[in-house]
């Protein structure tokens, strides 16, 4: 996949292909790690009969379809995503889901009345926000007294993967996490958190080990950062292809090694007097 998801994400609409980032989407939900993630979440928010849940930044609906089924009957879910194609797309894979809807929407200005909901939930979203904490601060104000919020998002300086150049390595994995607006989220969500007033706020890190490079380039685009490194003078080609050389030869001898940490954060809304 190419680099460009880093950056992209933040105009979906404005893309040359929109199935890139659709098929990104469909990646991350294929993966056993980030299944678990997500299952970890809609728990964390005390998913159930009846609830009303607002999912931020839904892409293509397949979570928020998930947790509309879990709070049947009597429940509502609502997914929203500053991308018009996202929407749609969602509504066209979900249509058929009861006590679900969609609706175009910015994270840093929801269009919901104060405490509209029991709990609200964003997934791998704020890393491509440039300025989260009104994004963060919106969604506690949607919340009802004793609501929850959950977040779950990367820390990209946290990717690590075997090479013997470890400058280079930290060059390319740099470049990388630098490409999105916020790089550093996983680690900043716990201050944000309180920040918005949000109480007991709890961390947990998850992290995902990788042993096949395919699938780790199709993630983190080692390849395409290389090239766009390259391509910039920022680094020598022909030690850049060298050094993609190593990971492809680990690779082939089933020593190929790359994890990251994410972070998945729960909040609560402070009840009233």
């Amino acid at each position: 996949m190419s680099d460009d998801l880093a950056s992209g994400f933040r105009d979906v609409d404005r893309a040359a292909d929109f199935e890139v980032f659709s098929r990104c989407l469909e990646l991350v939900d294929s993966i056993p790690f980030f299944a678990d993630c997500k299952r970890e979440s809609y728990r964390l928010l005390g998913a159930g009969p009846g609830r009303r849940i607002l999912d931020v930044g839904c892409g293509l609906g397949d979570d928020a379809a998930a947790m509309a089924r879990i709070v049947a009957p009597g429940g509502a879910v609502v997914g929203v995503d500053a991308s018009r194609g996202m929407v749609e797309a969602a509504r066209r894979r979900h249509e058929d889901v009861a006590g679900l809807s969609f609706e175009v929407a910015d994270a840093g200005s929801l269009p919901f009345d104060d405490a509209s909901f029991d709990a609200c939930r964003i997934d791998r979203v704020l890393q491509h926000v440039p300025d989260p904490a009104p994004a963060i601060a919106e969604m506690a104000r949607v919340l009802r007294p004793g609501g929850v919020l959950v977040a779950y998002d990367n820390d990209w300086e946290t990717l690590t993967v075997d090479a013997p150049d470890r400058a280079l390595t930290r060059t390319v994995l740099n470049a990388w996490c630098d490409r999105f607006p916020t790089g550093w989220i996983g680690r900043r969500l716990v201050p944000l958190f309180l920040d918005a007033g949000l109480i007991d706020v709890e961390a947990a890190p998850r992290t995902l080990v990788l042993r096949d490079l395919a699938v780790a380039d199709r993630l983190y685009a080692f390849f395409a950062t290389a090239d766009r490194l390259a391509e910039s003078g920022l680094a020598r080609r022909d030690d850049l292809e060298r050094w993609a050389g190593g990971l492809r030869a680990a690779d082939a001898r089933g020593r190929f090694f790359c994890s990251y940490t994410g972070f998945l954060i729960r909040g609560v809304r402070e009840a009233r007097a």
